[in-house]
């Protein structure tokens, strides 16, 4: 299962605090996503989250590392946008 969780990828958390709350991959260890959204959650802090907590809604190949907290917020929003409309 966890080999799906990529950096990059947006996620929707099923469970916790923050469930429903759209989410960016920054980076996946062992047992663990490290998540992002730009506001509460911001590159520099990432939530730590456990796979089986998780809904894979979209793979992408960005590059996290290269965005900052605006771009993050930005492409989470537009993802959200793109949904709606369908």
């Amino acid at each position: 299962m966890k080999e799906y969780f990529k950096s990059g990828a947006i996620v929707k958390a099923i469970a916790g605090r923050e469930k429903n709350q759209v989410f960016l991959i920054k980076y996946v260890d062992e047992d663990f996503a490290y998540l992002i959204n730009g506001k509460n959650r911001p590159i520099e802090c990432p939530k730590k989250k456990n796979f089986k907590h998780l809904f894979l809604l979209k793979q992408s190949s960005i590059d996290v590392l290269e965005m900052t907290n605006a771009d993050v917020i930005k492409y989470i929003k537009d993802y959200i946008k793109s949904r709606d409309c369908k």
